[in-house]
């Protein structure tokens, strides 16, 4: 035998029975609007009672075998909370985010979390706002089922992931072959030139001009064939370590751009895998190149650093900022384009993270990863040298 839908009732806590004759336009245009909407939408009362649900949550409710006395009209959601905290930490800090609500402490409550359902294992993102006027409070509570959103961003990673590695490796074959070939013959040409020079000697002016016109346009383009090798992958990298790889990239940055550039290495740090050091100058070098591009700052500064059982990376500008909705000025990189995307899932492909911070002056990128490195690395990690 079918359960009975549960009770709709009006936005001010009566049942639409009980409504005084004059509403139930207003509440029937309610109750339509949110059903119209693919989320599953709750609107709470002052105590936290189930006052209004759509037709989402309450389909999802028969669907996921939910008890209806824990999903309908006339329910206390902050007790249905309380009862299921012995599951997980989820259901208690959805209890204090909308008890938080309800005090006038916050606004706004958000929450990502996993639920199995007879379908599989389901994505949801919760919010919760606070209504305030010149009425009751209310609280309008929506759950978002965002699992493709998860899987398609799951398989954004991956593919950024295998872009990096087979990027990286593509680098480090160019600079191989600008290096141990390209430049090898620029230096060869150098030398027939330099024969061809003392031959000619001081009677022929206009050879001698020629001459001398093409040894300078090799030593550019052996210049350029080497910066261009460093570039794609530094030498000093695997030679020096990564403090002294970062000095000369700054250094060379700074020649080239005209920004004036500051480099704080502090203290020593421990060995890393190459994946690691990899990673924090590939987020060195994405995050000058938007200052360049972006930032419109004369100067940046560069922090590489040991502190409470973290390795940061530090590249702080004075320029314009990056536009931001959050009011503590932190940037989520998955929102934010790709770029700012890529540095995240570098970092945390090594076990890392990245932190964004903006606002009128300036931007700061922070990247850290724990300087204790588990003992088995994962395959392909190479240990540094000492």
């Amino acid at each position: 035998m079918s359960r009975p839908p549960p009770r709709a009732a009006g936005i001010d806590g009566f049942p639409v029975a009980e409504r005084p004759a004059r509403d139930p336009e207003t509440d029937l245009f309610l109750q339509r609007t949110i059903d119209a909407l693919s989320p599953h939408i709750a609107i709470l009362g002052e105590s936290g009672s189930i006052l209004m649900v759509n037709r989402a949550w309450r389909e999802f409710a028969e669907e996921s075998g939910m008890e209806v006395e824990n999903a309908a009209v006339g329910v206390n959601y902050l007790d249905v909370c309380r009862a299921a905290e012995g599951v997980g930490d989820q259901a208690w800090r959805v209890h204090e985010g909308i008890t938080s609500l309800l005090a006038g402490g916050r606004a706004e409550f958000k929450l990502d979390y996993d639920l199995d359902t007879p379908q599989g294992r389901r994505r949801f993102s919760m919010s919760a706002t606070r209504i305030a006027g010149a009425g009751p409070t209310r609280i309008i509570v929506a759950h978002d089922d965002v699992t493709s959103l998860r899987l398609a961003d799951d398989q954004l990673r991956r593919l950024l992931m295998q872009h990096h590695t087979q990027e990286d490796e593509a680098r480090r074959q160019i600079a191989r072959e600008l290096h141990d070939v390209t430049a090898q013959k620029l230096v060869a040409a150098g030398l027939l030139i330099a024969k061809i020079d003392r031959q000619v000697g001081d009677g022929d002016p206009i050879a001698r001009k020629g001459i001398t016109e093409a040894r300078l346009l090799m030593e550019e383009s052996l210049t350029e064939i080497r910066s261009l090798s460093y570039l794609f992958h530094p030498p000093l990298l695997e030679d020096l370590g990564l403090a002294a790889a970062m000095r000369a990239y700054v250094s060379g940055f700074g020649r080239r751009t005209g920004i004036a550039m500051m480099l704080e290495a502090i203290g020593e740090l421990p060995p890393l895998p190459r994946d690691a050091e990899m990673a924090f100058y590939r987020v060195l070098q994405e995050a000058l190149g938007n200052v360049y591009r972006h930032a419109g700052s004369k100067t940046a500064v560069v922090r590489l650093y040991r502190q409470s059982g973290e390795i940061r990376l530090e590249i702080e500008d004075r320029g314009v900022g990056i536009p931001c909705t959050r009011a503590d000025g932190h940037i989520d990189p998955a929102q934010s384009g790709v770029g700012l995307l890529a540095m995240k899932i570098r970092m945390e492909q090594v076990g890392g993270d990245l932190e964004i911070r903006t606002g009128p002056q300036g931007t700061c990128v922070c990247a850290t990863l724990p300087d204790v490195m588990p003992p088995e690395l994962p395959r392909g990690f190479t240990p540094a040298r000492e």
